[in-house]
């Protein structure tokens, strides 16, 4: 899996690739909570085209962030 960041004026869009599971959803919570909390961006997109499978764990990471912002 590959997390990388852009910015488009105001909005931080995390453009994620590979497959999200237990393995790997602790990296994707930190990106997008780094994204909400400490670099306090007023909006984030997750870009999820490229993802093709997320397992429970990698649903509960992309809550988590909804419920931070």
């Amino acid at each position: 899996m590959k997390i990388s960041a852009r910015r488009i004026d105001q909005a931080t869009i995390l453009d994620v690739t590979g497959n999200i599971d237990m393995s790997n959803s602790p990296e994707v919570r930190k990106a997008l909570l780094l994204e909400i909390r400490a670099k306090r961006a007023p909006r984030v997109v997750l870009n999820l085209t490229s993802v093709e499978y997320i397992d429970s764990s990698g649903v509960a990471s992309l809550i988590e962030g909804l419920k931070t912002m």
